[in-house]
């Protein structure tokens, strides 16, 4: 159990549980990458061997040294202490590299997988983009934003007049909504289908100005049929993407794809505003 700003976070495997239960040595992973700082995102790195680097957003090293202290602290020294970390830097290029007008980094050097630089949640935070096959790739968003409801609809990803798979619980691959339940509960009618239903919490945005840029541009990747976005905080996920060992995600496009599955799967927590009195059997369409 941890105590984080007042709120309790109950952690029953950490990531090197997962991957014991898996049969994969610790010491064969060499570097663990923070998407941000925040320690729902972090896990514990103690628990790897020394051998396994740190790499890290820009800014993060002015954040955590000198040393932080107090069992309330962002980031521990003990977590730095042997291991080497690596800090971003995107700008160290004289040709920078761009992917979606964020600036990028090619990992490996192959294509196979980049990290983005995306601030505004917090000034080191990053996401990734993963090759899954030729043409295909998933988008780790992390914190970029913190519910899909801050990207969809917009003008790219317009609400369709017809929502299929209805959103609705029992999510029933077959069945389908009208769009039109949802124009009450948006703060915006006059643009319900091409504007997102939530602005982002100003608590969670350590730089707005950035953030919105940030979420601008994960908002053309969102729409881009070629990428599934995933964000860490997102739930309708879970019922549809597997975990680690199980989750595999090359072939996430297959039809049905899980990125049609799951696009307005977020609408269900609108559910009560937008069915109102009625049952959900009367708005769902079989």
């Amino acid at each position: 159990m941890t105590q984080v700003g007042g709120a309790s976070i109950h952690i029953s495997e950490d990531v090197s549980d997962i991957l014991n239960a898996a049969s994969v040595p610790l010491s064969s992973i060499d570097s663990i990458i923070w998407s941000h700082h925040h320690s729902d995102h972090t896990g514990d790195p103690t628990l790897f061997p020394t051998s396994t680097s740190l790499v890290v957003g820009p800014g993060l090293k002015s954040r955590a040294f000198p040393n932080p202290i107090g069992s309330n602290a962002a980031t521990l020294q003990e977590t730095f202490e042997g291991r080497e970390l690596i800090e971003l830097d995107f700008g160290s290029s004289a040709s920078p590299l761009y992917i979606g007008g964020l600036r990028a980094l090619d990992w490996f050097d192959d294509g196979s997988f980049y990290l983005l630089e995306a601030p505004g949640h917090t000034s080191d935070h990053i996401v990734a983009l993963a090759r899954t096959s030729a043409d295909k790739f998933v988008l780790l968003g992390g914190d970029a934003a913190h519910h899909c409801a801050e990207l969809r609809p917009s003008p790219l990803t317009p609400l369709p007049d017809t929502i299929s798979p209805s959103p609705f619980e029992p999510h029933v691959l077959a069945s389908s909504c009208p769009y039109s339940l949802f124009e009450r509960v948006h703060p915006s009618p006059d643009s319900f289908r091409t504007t997102p239903f939530c602005k982002p919490s100003p608590p969670m945005m350590e730089d707005p100005d950035s953030y919105r840029a940030t979420l601008e541009a994960i908002m053309a990747f969102d729409a881009n049929p070629d990428v599934f976005v995933i964000l860490a905080h997102d739930a309708s996920l879970l019922d549809v993407l597997e975990f680690s060992p199980k989750a595999d995600l090359t072939g996430w496009e297959t039809q049905p794809s899980k990125k049609d599955l799951v696009r307005w799967k977020f609408l269900n927590d609108f559910r009560k505003g937008a069915l109102g009195d009625q049952e959900s059997k009367e708005a769902v369409t079989a």
